[in-house]
């Protein structure tokens, strides 16, 4: 058997004892150093896990899916705001073809789709300077789900729609597969609408998601944090679709239907996802805003 390296040993170490890092799910999510792929790919899904759980040096496709319409419109950039951190940036045109039916670049977690139960959740946008205020909604985050019939829009989703930066909430006990009397559809699917911030630009808005996932009446809670600040909280109450695979998240722009800029650019931070046994404070503190709380508005509970 070969002894490990020193310095490797060292560097797992590190990871392993860090409390930013102790309840963080680094085998589904997290940092990476590099948007190349893996030299080394792996055959099965649990190779994969093993590896990245504690690999020091991490791919992008080792825990992300890029969906857009080039590679070249994401990039990993330094921290706008001078922080010294790794981010991510977006760029969409509107000429760009249609992914999916829709105009984006967004990434998903590889690996990560929880159907029930809990799960925590921690992801940053930034608008910069040059971004263009329009009413015309640009979806920037999303907690989805696995859909096999019935297209729903997302559990929990952040949108820029103008000034607003809102946080949209869906959900829907019945069936999804079409059968019976009243099976699950668009217009009988719950909605909630939370007004979280007038959106300043070159700022990180940091989301913390606790969710107890579930359709069942009676049943679940979601908790979200904005810069610290609690932004919508229900308890014993559905929160979810009958989903397919799961709910996971996506981070990036999507601007359904016809893009009515020319362009966009956000940065956001990586996804980062926790377990039942992670804290509010481990998952901010991997964000470019950690534990700080900062002022905002009061919002809606």
């Amino acid at each position: 058997m070969h002894a490990l390296k020193p310095i490797t040993l060292a560097l797992l170490g590190a990871v392993a004892a860090s409390p930013a890092w102790a309840q963080i799910d680094l085998a589904r999510s997290g940092k990476i150093d590099t948007l190349d792929a893996n030299p080394k790919p792996l055959t099965y899904v649990s190779q994969n896990l093993a590896r990245n759980s504690t690999a020091t040096y991490r791919y992008f496709d080792d825990l992300y899916v890029l969906s857009s319409a080039s590679p070249t419109r994401l990039s990993l950039v330094a921290d706008p705001l001078g922080s010294g951190r790794k981010v991510l940036r977006y760029t969409l045109n509107k000429t760009d073809p249609l992914v999916t039916g829709g105009s984006r670049t967004e990434i998903s977690l590889k690996y990560e789709y929880v159907i029930e139960g809990l799960r925590w959740y921690s992801f940053a946008v930034l608008f910069p300077s040059d971004w263009q205020f329009h009413n015309s909604p640009s979806v920037v985050a999303q907690l989805h789900t696995s859909q096999k019939t019935l297209a729903v829009p997302p559990p929990i989703s952040v949108v820029a729609n103008g000034n607003d930066l809102n946080i949209e909430l869906h959900y829907n006990y019945r069936n999804m597969s079409g059968a019976g009397t009243d099976p699950a559809t668009r217009a009988n699917t719950g909605e909630q609408l939370v007004r979280a911030a007038k959106i300043q630009t070159n700022k990180w808005y940091c989301f913390v998601v606790r969710a107890d996932w579930s359709y069942k009446p009676g049943i679940g809670s979601t908790k979200i944090w904005m810069n610290g600040n609690v932004a919508y909280e229900s308890k014993n109450a559905y929160n979810a679709y009958e989903t397919w695979l799961g709910n996971y998240p996506k981070v990036g722009l999507y601007l359904p239907g016809v893009m009515q800029v020319a362009t966009r650019t956000l940065y956001t931070d990586f996804i980062y996802v926790g377990g039942a046994s992670s804290t509010y404070e481990q998952m901010a503190a991997a964000t470019p805003c950690g534990t700080t709380v900062s002022a905002t508005p009061a919002v809606i509970k």
